[in-house]
């Protein structure tokens, strides 16, 4: 809930509100009266009941919506209003669920490390003037000097450390070191601790508006301006380099308009573009600065009215619906000439040749109950996962300790792994995989709601639905399914993200030939709305003939001739990209990992055995990070 809205539903129910806040006053006529904001009887103070949404109190000149006025009487940050104002109403955050199973247990920066790297001397002063920052300015975020270890020129390096405080209270200290030998700079932060903005402490607790830069630096240089500004903590980028976000999502609740002011260069660019679709583009503007940041407009002494300027023009983020022809040339020009660009690939490098898994696609995975779909989306979720895409899971009907055993087998290549790995399975979880924790049926806009959520707030980019069958649609209402579809293909196309969606066949007399096409259940929008579709079927009838063959029995001619087909196959049936290739691949199911392999007796792979380090460990474990 933005805070707009928060303020609206105040207002409508403002009597009861003033009651609240101010409950030593009195009603007379269309306003609530009182003494002050702190509330004793009286007439200086008056919130107006009908009509005009304002509170003015008239003895010491201040004023404004209801939520100024609960800032007032409690005292409080307008974080903490909006927080209390919440429960007033009875208004809970569409993210609790996420939010209970997201609790991440941070370290705060220890006193040994700071003390064996933090310095009594003040050369950082003499640094940041040089950058145009006032040593007034730099006691004011309290920076020190500090010193920092460099593996190239092994060696101690001076350094400037920047404490990361909200609240009062320090989350994170950052090095940055102020020799750069060979043109580089060497950065470290403390290990375990919670990724979070800086400068929160010198941002006034009632402004509606900020500023998000891209440095340390330039957040000072822009509160030199007398400009409230906030810190992202590493930099440009996309991904990893934005996971403040998830952590810091709710502390943003409070500004009605956020200036994103980033590098002019093609990394600080793309994170713009990324904080601004996972706050929300309609409150976000894009800052467009003479020079490269506003460090550098600082040092060239440009005025705070011309800063300012560059503010009051800043570009709003345009709806993503709209572009002219000319911003995908490059796209184009891609198309024709580039490399193939794709999400993640499949398991099978036999399919790879062939197809991906692409940005802004719908897959179906259809097949009759039994013949292994489950095993299927479970070994591609693995292989995304490898890849370092991120995924959210709706299993409609499997519980999520029984979904997630299953996929535990495929991970680790075990039907009962020790517990050792099945921790490790986890730790390959954590910042992959999300699961929506609901077995039967969900309504169809709510599962879209938690995935809008899911690719804004935690930057989830594979959402997986099992099945369309309990999606709170029937199987006769065809109508639905094509809404749903529709509703599908927008999500998809709005967040780049790629959807698999799980169907099933229509009964047929026999299950021994592949279903089609013109065999998936439901409505014909199925397959005309969808990307991809892909069909696996179980070859039982080889099952039978080794069966047979097994307990010493003859087999016929045709028998024999089963016993050298597949055990599975996948049809991929439809493929809109890709050159448009359809075909079909030999898929074995192993029985100790449940993964299909493209050979019998091949061997599975252990995910958990070769699980990488993703991005986002290796910034915020506390290692050194080299920046160019």
């Amino acid at each position: 809930m933005t805070i707009t809205e928060l303020s609206d539903r105040l207002w409508s129910d403002v009597e009861r509100v003033a009651k609240y806040l101010l409950p030593n006053g009195k009603r007379e006529s269309h306003e609530w009266v009182a003494g002050s904001v702190n509330g004793e009887s009286g007439k200086s103070l008056k919130v107006n009941l009908t009509g005009k949404k304002v509170w003015s109190d008239f003895a010491e000149g201040i004023g404004g919506d209801l939520l100024d006025l609960w800032v007032q009487v409690r005292d409080c940050s307008l974080h903490q209003a909006m927080t209390e104002a919440k429960q007033f109403l009875g208004i809970t955050d569409d993210d609790h669920n996420f939010e209970a199973k997201r609790q991440k247990k941070f370290s705060r920066p220890k006193t040994e490390s700071l003390k064996k790297h933090i310095r009594k001397t003040e050369n950082c002063y003499s640094y940041l003037e040089c950058r145009g920052i006032s040593r007034a300015t730099a006691e004011e975020f309290k920076v020190c000097d500090a010193v920092i270890w460099s593996h190239d020129e092994n060696r101690e390096l001076p350094a400037i450390a920047f404490p990361y405080k909200r609240d009062g209270e320090l989350l994170q200290v950052k090095r940055i070191s102020t020799e750069r030998p060979n043109g580089k700079k060497v950065i470290s932060v403390e290990a375990d601790c919670e990724p979070c903005l800086f400068g929160w402490d010198t941002v006034p607790k009632n402004v509606r508006v900020v500023i998000l830069c891209e440095g340390e630096i330039d957040c000072m240089s822009y509160h030199q301006y007398e400009l409230p500004a906030l810190s992202v903590p590493f930099g440009g980028g996309k991904g990893a380099k934005q996971q403040w976000i998830e952590f810091e999502y709710h502390n943003l609740d409070r500004f009605e308009e956020i200036w994103i002011s980033m590098d002019s260069d093609e990394v600080g660019q793309e994170a713009a573009k990324e904080i601004a679709n996972r706050l929300g583009a309609h409150r976000c503007r894009l800052v467009k600065l003479p020079h490269k940041d506003i460090n550098e407009c600082l040092q060239a002494g440009m005025t705070q009215d011309e800063v300012v300027c560059c503010l009051e023009t800043a570009a709003f983020f345009d709806p993503e619906e709209l572009y002219s022809a000319r911003e995908f040339y490059h796209d184009t020009v891609q198309a024709f000439y580039g490399k193939e660009q794709y999400l993640f690939r499949s398991p099978w490098e036999t399919l790879n040749h062939s197809f991906s898994f692409r940005e802004s696609e719908l897959t179906i995975l259809n097949g009759v109950n039994g013949h292994g779909k489950s095993e299927i989306l479970g070994h591609v979720l693995c292989e995304a996962m490898r890849q370092g895409t991120r995924a959210c899971v709706a299993s409609f009907e499997l519980k999520p300790a029984i979904f997630l055993k299953r996929l535990t087998r495929q991970a680790t290549c075990n039907k009962r792994p020790p517990m050792i790995e099945l921790e490790s399975a986890f730790s390959f979880y954590d910042d992959r995989l999300w699961i929506f924790g609901l077995t039967g049926t969900a309504k169809a806009d709510r599962l879209l709601d938690i995935f809008r959520y899911a690719n804004r707030r935690y930057g989830i980019n594979l959402f997986i639905i099992d099945s369309l069958m309990k999606c709170g649609i029937d199987d006769d209402d065809y109508n639905g399914q094509k809404a749903f579809l529709d509703s599908l293909c927008d999500f998809k196309n709005k967040t780049n993200s790629h959807v698999i969606l799980v169907t099933h066949s229509r009964k047929a007399d026999s299950e021994d030939k592949p279903t089609g096409k013109m065999d998936v259940k439901g409505s014909g929008s199925i397959t005309d709305l969808t990307d991809n579709l892909f069909i696996i079927w179980r070859n039982k009838r080889r099952e039978r003939a080794l069966q047979k063959l097994q307990a010493g029995q003859l087999l016929s001619d045709e028998e024999q001739r089963h016993t050298n087909e597949p055990a599975s196959i996948l049809c991929l049936e439809k493929q809109r990209n890709g050159e448009g290739w359809e075909g079909k691949i030999p898929l074995y199911l192993e029985e100790q990992s449940h993964q299909f392999l493209i050979m019998e007796g091949a061997t599975p792979y252990n995910y958990i055995a070769n699980m990488p380090n993703s991005d986002y460990d290796e910034v915020w474990r506390g290692e050194n990070v080299t920046e160019y």
